[in-house]
């Protein structure tokens, strides 16, 4: 018997399988092309389609005349918008004002804008003419004919004329729902209508909707009021009021959290059966490690070393967050580490985002090594290819105690002969894969994972709930407070900031972008002209952004550190990986553009001296609302928690920038209470950590 047919036989039928292992192909209409559509949206399963949550619902309107229609765009020209609305999807424009119109098909236009379309169809009821704009959408060519009779519901606009983005589409076999109808809209991707969209969520409720089985308890439900998983999915996508809709939404939005929490407990329990390389070091030992610092650990360094010494003594993987504000000492603890490691004979790795960043760490902490009898290295991308190889080679023969690196250290071609601690340095900035790789260069390899951008302790113990989290809140003494306000203009600072320079200190020009964008915004290509052209051109002005080769880039920053430059001018790659402590002043240009966590990190890179430092904030008058809070204070936890409120969990975790979305469900839709929720729900009823084990997303 062949083998694909001996395989197709010892597969479940389809009605055995559970539907979040149920291929959307098994949905009449649906075959591969389709598929691959939905794939983009990230709905990969016929469980994931039922559980696609709807951006919004629409009501619709009752029926208006075009004359009315074109009252209404009229209107938005006395307005001021005398242009195209926005170029994005008509699903992506927030309602002011509704019409509903029929007409019959007149002509039709079709232009592109580079990525993007527009489709004018203009449509006639006798007496009066409208325009239906199409955005994005060029399929729709084909539907339109002269004399074809449309019913269209959008938003009015005025596009060189009157005009309605239309954002439903009726005709003669497919009309628009009643008015008062509730329908749902749903995320969109070329190729796949949102007719068809919500005709393949139907069918699949249809054909599939009555084996959703809720796995909470049906006391929890009741005390949390939420609605039963099945009851929820058909108010998802055949909705009766918006308030059902919402506990619908609620609902469903809990699903993958619980199903990440079951995730992080698997986690747990995996590691809790396996044995790593037990570290135990006396206390004669312990004295002589610390010794090798140059300082005396404060007491919460002193607390978080204990912990990493029974961490490591218990001989199970180590798996723990350490987050701290900006120079509260978490570097020192991943040295410590990495010392504690080396005196039971294993390698570490000490992993950063950025080459700066390495190159900082290696800079620092080499001599300190040394004193201990380690050989350190460096493995970056930028290494010519034969001092790359030569490390390589040192680091599988066991020649390198610490290597120091960057996303290298994931290559195939970097093997370790018995590595045994991994520390990552803004471990936020890479993806839960990259950090497994590295583990896997060695043998149930110890991690110690650090971050400077905190993290709620709520959120932080249900998304990383398979981590065990410490919390370092004090400072090194010495270190000076920042003092920061916000400002309008560099003419502002010329002043203030000369006597710095003059006393030999050092100062940052922060700008995020290159070069110079629209509506006036200076680039640090610009910005670092004017200012050598200027008062300040006899001190020194150095560029640094993320284009420069790494070399020239190096020897920039090493005359900005020996001083040879009083100014360095830079985007944000210097948010990690600089450490100055004559540096006592800060500026950042455009700062409305960039997140109160970015900002505050920034801050980070002056006060580390204890010459009193400033930083300056100049951005737009209307950010002054939420700039004020770095003025207030300095508590990076209560700045993350502000974050956390503005621009949501992706961007405070940095999973969008990591490429990384924490097992598929981090949005900033979801509701911090939410995960609160999902965490209280999976103590009370342990049953749900084997419910949800093994789901990939939703089911």
């Amino acid at each position: 018997m062949p083998a694909a047919r001996t395989r197709a036989a010892q597969a479940p039928p389809v009605e055995e399988l559970p539907l979040h292992a149920l291929a959307l192909t098994e949905l009449s209409g649906v075959g591969p092309a389709r598929a691959a559509k939905l794939a983009q949206l990230g709905v990969g399963s016929v469980h994931e389609l039922l559980c696609v949550l709807p951006r919004r619902l629409e009501r619709a309107s009752a029926p208006c005349t075009l004359a009315q229609a074109r009252a209404q765009a009229s209107l938005c020209a006395r307005e001021g918008s005398e242009d195209l609305p926005d170029e994005e999807d008509a699903d992506e424009l927030e309602p002011v004002a509704s019409c509903r119109v029929q007409g019959t098909v007149v002509r039709q236009r079709f232009s592109r804008f580079g990525a993007r379309s527009l489709l004018r169809v203009a449509i006639a009821d006798g007496a009066e003419s409208l325009e239906l704009l199409f955005f994005n959408q060029p399929w729709l060519r084909e539907r339109f004919r002269p004399g074809d009779v449309v019913e269209a519901e959008g938003r009015p606009a005025w596009a060189k004329g009157p005009a309605l983005v239309v954002r439903r589409l009726g005709g003669a076999s497919a009309p628009l729902p009643a008015p008062g109808t509730l329908t749902p809209v749903y995320p969109g991707t070329e190729g796949l209508s949102q007719d068809m969209l919500r005709a393949l969520c139907r069918k699949a409720l249809e054909q599939f909707g009555a084996r959703v089985r809720e796995p909470l308890p049906a006391d929890l439900l009741a005390e949390h009021g939420l609605l039963a998983l099945p009851e929820a999915v058909r108010e998802l996508h055949e909705p009766r009021d918006e308030a059902r809709h919402e506990r619908a939404r609620e609902r469903l939005a809990l699903e993958p959290l619980l199903a990440l929490r079951a995730s992080l407990e698997a986690r747990r329990r995996e590691r809790a059966r396996t044995s790593a390389l037990v570290v135990r070091v006396d206390e004669r030992v312990e004295s002589e490690i610390r010794g090798l610092f140059p300082f005396t650990f404060t007491a919460g360094q002193g607390a978080i070393a204990r912990t990493l010494r029974e961490d490591l003594e218990r001989g199970h993987p180590m798996r723990r967050l350490l987050q701290g504000d900006v120079g509260s000492g978490k570097t020192a603890l991943g040295a410590y580490a990495c010392l504690l490691a080396a005196r039971a004979g294993a390698q570490a790795a000490f992993l950063a985002p950025t080459e700066l960043l390495a190159e900082q760490h290696l800079r620092g902490l080499a001599p300190l090594f040394a004193r201990a009898g380690l050989r350190t290295a460096l493995l970056s991308g930028s290494l010519p290819t034969r001092e790359r190889r030569a490390t390589q080679a040192a680091l599988e023969r066991g020649e390198i105690d610490v290597v120091f690196g960057t996303h290298a250290l994931f290559s195939d071609a970097v093997r370790f002969a018995r590595l045994g601690l991994a520390v990552i340095d803004e471990q936020h900035r890479f993806g839960v894969a990259q950090r497994e790789r590295l583990f896997d260069k060695g043998r149930d390899v110890h991690g110690l994972l650090m971050t400077a951008t905190p993290i709620p302790r709520s959120l932080a113990l249900t998304v990383y709930g398979d981590l065990d989290v410490s919390t370092l809140r004090e400072k090194p003494p010495g270190r000076s407070p920042v003092r920061t306000r916000r400002v309008l203009s560099p003419r502002e600072l010329v002043d203030e900031l000369e006597p710095r320079l003059e006393r030999g200190e050092r100062v940052y020009w922060v700008v995020p972008r290159i070069e110079s964008g629209e509506e006036d915004e200076v680039g640090a290509t610009e910005r670092h002209a004017r200012i050598a052209q200027g008062r300040w051109a006899r001190h020194g002005v150095e560029l640094v952004h993320g284009k420069l080769d790494a070399a020239e880039r190096e020897e920039r920053l090493a005359r900005f550190r020996r001083g040879t430059s009083g100014v360095l001018v830079a985007t944000t790659v210097i948010e990690v990986g600089v450490d100055v402590p004559e540096a006592t002043a800060i500026v950042i240009e455009s700062a409305e553009r960039l997140g109160l966590a970015q900002l505050h990190q920034l801050r980070g890179r002056v006060g580390r001296g204890s010459a009193q430092s400033a930083c300056y904030l100049m951005g737009k008058r209307s950010a002054a609302a939420r700039l004020e809070l770095l003025e207030r204070t300095d508590d990076g936890f209560e700045i993350a928690e502000a974050d956390l409120a503005q621009r949501g969990m992706g961007d405070l975790l940095g999973l969008r920038q990591a490429g990384e979305n924490r097992e598929g469900i981090v949005s900033d839709e979801v509701d911090l209470g939410l995960f609160e929720l999902a965490r209280k729900l999976c103590e009370r009823s342990p049953g749900l950590l084997d419910a949800y084990s093994g789901r990939r997303r939703l089911s």
